[in-house]
């Protein structure tokens, strides 16, 4: 797998999470669960601090050396 799949692989992932979140945060809207809160925070969580692709960059090229 080259490392443009690698990166969009991860931005799908990052976005993924962006979604899951408003849905659980939505679900949380209707039924209170403080699970859903939890999960949904955390999900949004994910996406604010890797939607800025130059941290996605820095992990790939240490944990895969500077081959990429």
């Amino acid at each position: 797998m080259s490392y443009n799949e690698r990166t969009d692989m991860l931005k799908f992932a990052i976005y993924l999470n962006l979604f899951l979140g408003i849905y659980n945060i939505y679900l949380f809207y209707y039924s209170s669960y403080l699970f859903n809160i939890i999960i949904g925070s955390l999900n949004i969580g994910v996406w604010v601090f890797f939607r800025d692709m130059k941290l996605v960059h820095t992990l790939l090229k240490k944990k895969y050396g500077n081959k990429y």
